[in-house]
């Protein structure tokens, strides 16, 4: 038993590698790769294999499944991107129904103090532009185009890595 808990162990390190170059992605280019939610999907069979606490898979199926499809309807409203659909879904399997609730929870709070962050930012950041005639073009340019998106990465990942503790 002991050298399956030090193996599942090193699958939930691993699994901390996804997320943290989604985080690192995101924050400098808004996409999150592809490769971070395949990972996930490919480690979760192990973590399922190896954990020492019964995992209910159908259960846990059904959660990153509706995950997806609530995400999809965000997405359609263009209000999250696919990679942040995509990487939610799989941190919901992961999470499944026992710690699902945390997952949202973390994610939630994670994204508001993001948005504050970024709201922060952008409130002093305009005042230190201005100039005679008003606001800078770039710097108009610059805030509005930065207002809009938020890197949600940041706030998936910290929820997923909750989880990940949780599960250790």
């Amino acid at each position: 038993m002991t050298g399956q808990f030090s193996l599942h162990s090193l699958i939930l390190l691993i699994a901390v590698v996804p997320y943290m170059v989604a985080v690192v992605s995101d924050v400098r280019s808004y996409t999150i790769p592809h490769g971070c939610t395949l990972a996930l999907l490919a480690l979760y069979p192990a973590h399922v294999w190896l954990s020492p606490l019964a995992i209910n898979l159908t259960a846990s199926l059904l959660v990153g499944g509706t995950a997806f499809a609530v995400g999809l309807a965000f997405y359609a409203l263009n209000r999250l991107g696919g990679g942040d659909v995509k990487l939610i879904a799989a941190a919901a399997l992961w999470a499944g129904p026992a710690l699902i609730a945390d997952f949202a929870v973390t994610m939630a709070v994670s994204g508001g103090l993001l948005s504050l962050l970024y709201i922060t930012h952008f409130h002093i950041a305009p005042a230190l532009g201005f100039d005679h005639a008003g606001l800078r073009n770039g710097l108009r340019e610059e805030r509005n185009s930065l207002m809009i998106k938020l890197p949600y990465g940041v706030a998936i990942s910290a929820g997923g890595l909750v989880t990940l503790l949780q599960l250790a």
